[in-house]
């Protein structure tokens, strides 16, 4: 299953339907990406290769080495995590509110 057809399935009330996902780890992922200079290197060196350190389904590694904002924000990454992320990838706020609005 697509990061995106989870996000789909998450938002129409279907998650318990899928694997259960750990989004704690995905968030703690993104936390450090943004806190951590090594670790921020790190993940723009190879996003794979980082992303295969923390306990990940494989809808949120897809998610996130796609930055797909939208499965992200979808799966429970809070916002005041994925904001600094998408800057630090250089997304202009109106793609960021497009993005986890689903326009």
């Amino acid at each position: 299953m697509t990061a995106a057809a989870t996000a789909r399935l998450r938002l129409r009330g279907g998650a318990a339907k899928i694997a259960a996902m750990s989004v704690y780890a995905l968030q703690k992922l993104i936390r450090d990406v943004n806190r951590k200079p090594a670790c921020r290197e790190a993940f723009f060196q190879s996003a794979e290769n980082f992303a295969a350190g923390y306990h990940l389904a494989q809808p949120e590694r897809e998610a996130l080495i796609k930055r797909d904002v939208r499965a992200l924000y979808a799966m429970g990454v809070h916002g005041l995590l994925l904001r600094p992320f998408t800057l630090l990838h250089k997304m202009p706020e109106p793609d960021y509110l497009k993005a986890i609005r689903g326009d």
